[in-house]
């Protein structure tokens, strides 16, 4: 059997945009150097994870970033002076289980991501990278802190390409040429508000001239991340890998995005964390839920009930909001997402207004004029969309607000002109069963927006969904969905 061996000549050949490298997985929706991390990251459109690597005390390598156990489990303890065992039991225990660096690698080759090996010590890195060769990946960076162990990596034949990591005030390049590094790491975060402008024509120059590919420090920073994937960069670093190639419905003309209840696989639902995630990931609209509690106060939530996504039981109604905000509406998802609140609604407008984010307003039980009247006091109309189940509601808002945007579904009428002449709607939403193009050329024929809405994974449903050409598509898996339009894009099928 012929032996694995991975090549160096992929860094070179890149000519689509930088690769996305989720910092310690997706760190800023997960424990980092978990496994839900990774997973996460995967989810977000990675290309690569970046992994810390350390050694136990019975000389396992693991996914594991400090030195010692104090913020992760509490404990005054090294990591080298613990086993394995030990590490997974007391991590778990923290409700951040740490991997064994095998479980990172099979994951990885499971589903063909690469690995950015930040190799934090020697032994560590070595064990590793065996790993990596025995999983057969190919798409491997190993990174270096210092230059001596960078040309010890280069000296010991190390099969993947090394990157040196620098940080602010040093030369990367003549730093680079010392120790043989085959790319540049600058690790300039924290060098200004805009270290994208420390990257000039004259830093690329010369990183062309002496053959070194460039991959950049962690970035969350929209302006920063905007100039950083227009530049010759083979890789960006983010605790937010959503935000590096995010979904845009304009040069696309593909369909605006309606993430309902948020990015609510990545984060908990009707939460500032999932709307956020949506957001950053470039969709167009966020769905909430509006309920009000027994105070008169409106907040989200989607159950009439509160036991399935906070720590409180018995209807949301009978409550009133200083109650409400003493229950945990994070934990139940997953507890790095602990402690997060019951938001309320002009909270979460505020939020959406600071960010000039749209919205489509689901009203489950609240004053439907009340509710009308704190988002619209807040964002425009052409920002947001009303719904409810409760057609008296629509007909409320319509006499009240008569620009809001209103939605309304076929099938709860007997007919699509009843549908139509509701209460007026802007906007149709069909589902994956009653969707047809027949009804489709009506409502746009009638001059109103058709939505189609489907809330599982199927991608062969979402490719014909997608064939009726939307104006918007709400769904649970809005990730899902670019992936789908970036590969149709590519292999020249966009349905636009």
């Amino acid at each position: 059997m012929t032996s694995f061996l991975p090549g160096k000549t992929w860094v070179r050949d890149r000519c689509d945009g930088p690769l996305v490298i989720a910092h310690r997985g997706a760190s800023a929706h997960a424990f980092d150097n978990t496994m839900r991390a990774f997973r996460v990251a995967h989810e977000l459109g990675a290309d690569m994870w970046e992994v810390d690597v350390r050694l136990t005390k019975d000389g396992v390598p693991v996914a594991f970033h400090d030195e010692d156990l104090r913020k992760t489990c509490g404990v005054d303890r090294l990591l080298c002076d613990v086993s394995a065992e030990e590490l997974f039991e007391m991590t778990a225990l923290a409700g951040r289980q740490a991997p064994a660096f095998s479980q990172v690698a099979r994951l990885a080759a499971e589903l063909g991501a690469g690995i950015y090996l930040d190799a934090k010590e020697g032994h560590a890195a070595s064990l590793a990278i065996e790993n990596l060769v025995e999983n057969r990946i190919e798409r491997v960076i190993v990174g270096a802190n210092t230059p001596e162990y960078c040309a010890e990596l280069i000296a010991g034949g190390c099969p993947y390409p090394v990157s040196i990591l620098v940080g602010p005030g040093r030369d990367p390049f003549a730093i680079a040429s010392a120790c043989g590094a085959e790319l540049v790491h600058p690790c300039w975060e924290q060098a200004s508000d805009r270290p994208d402008r420390l990257l000039d024509d004259t830093f690329f120059r010369k990183a062309n001239s002496l053959g070194l590919p460039v991959v950049t420090w962690h970035e969350e920073r929209a302006d920063v991340l905007a100039e950083l994937v227009q530049m010759p960069i083979l890789g960006i670093c983010s605790d937010k890998p959503e935000m590096v190639r995010p979904y845009s419905s304009d040069p696309l003309h593909v369909p605006e995005i309606v993430c309902h209840r948020g990015a609510c696989r990545i984060a908990p639902e009707n939460t500032g964390a999932s709307a956020r995630t949506a957001w950053d990931g470039g969709f167009d609209y966020v769905e909430i839920d509006v309920r009000e509690t027994a105070d008169g106060q409106l907040v989200l939530h989607h159950d009439e009930t509160l036991e399935r996504t906070t720590t409180g039981t018995g209807p949301l109604a009978g409550r009133n909001l200083r109650e409400l905000q003493k229950l945990d509406a994070g934990n139940w998802f997953d507890a790095f997402f602990k402690g997060i609140r019951l938001p309320t609604l002009s909270e979460f407008v505020l939020l959406a207004a600071k960010g000039n984010r749209k919205l489509y307003v689901e009203i489950k039980q609240a004053d439907a004029v009340k509710t009308a009247e704190e988002v619209l006091g807040n964002l425009s109309h052409e920002q947001v969309f009303f719904w409810s189940f409760d057609q008296s509601r629509m007909m409320q808002i319509r006499k009240a607000y008569p620009n809001a945007r209103l939605m309304v579904r076929p099938e709860d009428y007997e007919t699509l002109e009843d549908c139509l002449s509701a209460y007026d709607a802007d906007i149709v939403e069909f589902n994956a069963r009653n969707a047809n193009p027949g009804d489709v050329a009506t409502v746009r024929a009638a001059g109103r927006k058709v939505m189609l809405a489907y809330m599982g994974d199927d991608l062969n449903v979402l490719s014909e969904l997608a064939q009726l050409q939307p104006d918007l598509l709400n769904v649970n898996e809005p990730f899902l969905v670019r992936k789908m339009f970036i590969q149709s894009e590519k292999d020249g099928t966009s349905d636009g």
